[in-house]
């Protein structure tokens, strides 16, 4: 199962999720927004790191200014939260971020246009109610959505329930967060060892 690390912004999680093997790695590009990191600093973490995609993760900034920045930066990929100006993103590698919702009917249009830009959708549930409406009422209607598009899925559960999750919805991959260090060069990764111990019978791979 593919792994996207996002909002990186340190070299302890770097080497962290370089070591799990993730698909991609993001880097929050976005000025003046939370966990953004100035491309100087991403510059310097990507040399320690080998194997995942650099990921470029931008919000508002317009579409041509997010392909000079991916040309620019010598980006893998780009992580855009619009879809107007898809189109002028055609030709690079493309992951869609948008808000989870409780109601997988509304997302179909959205897909729908992106499908033929986008590599992946990363689907945002990480809030506790949102999490939980993918295991509601509508587990059918998630299921079928999922087996049409490549979803990521960024959810807030205990490690101990994404089994089931997986095993229903069958998405594409998960999308795990960075966070801040304890103090430079140290952090517990014990919530998230235990994710990538569940994982480790899917397979993850690029």
């Amino acid at each position: 199962m593919l792994v996207k690390a996002s909002s990186i912004t340190n070299l302890t999680d770097a080497r962290y999720f370089a070591a799990k093997e993730v698909a991609y790695m993001g880097f929050n590009l976005e000025e003046n927004t939370a966990g953004y990191l100035d491309p100087m600093y991403m510059k310097a973490i990507r040399e320690w790191v080998q194997g995942p995609r650099i990921v470029g993760e931008f919000d508002r900034t317009r579409a041509a200014v997010v392909r000079e920045a991916a040309a620019f930066f010598g980006l893998d990929a780009v992580q855009v939260t619009q879809t107007d100006g898809l189109s002028e993103l055609d030709g690079l590698e493309v992951i869609l971020y948008l808000h989870g919702t409780t109601n997988p009917d509304s997302l179909v249009p959205v897909l729908q246009r992106a499908a033929s830009v986008v590599s992946y959708i990363l689907l945002d549930f990480s809030t506790p109610d949102l999490s939980a409406a993918l295991m509601g009422t509508r587990t059918d209607a998630w299921k079928n959505l999922f087996a049409e598009y490549p979803v990521l899925l960024d959810v807030h559960l205990p490690a101990g329930e994404l089994p089931e999750l997986l095993q229903k919805l069958k998405p594409a991959g998960l999308a795990l967060r960075g966070g801040t260090e304890e103090r430079v060069g140290i952090k517990s990764f014990d919530e998230v060892d235990a994710i990538f111990d569940i994982l480790e019978g899917w397979k993850i791979s690029g």
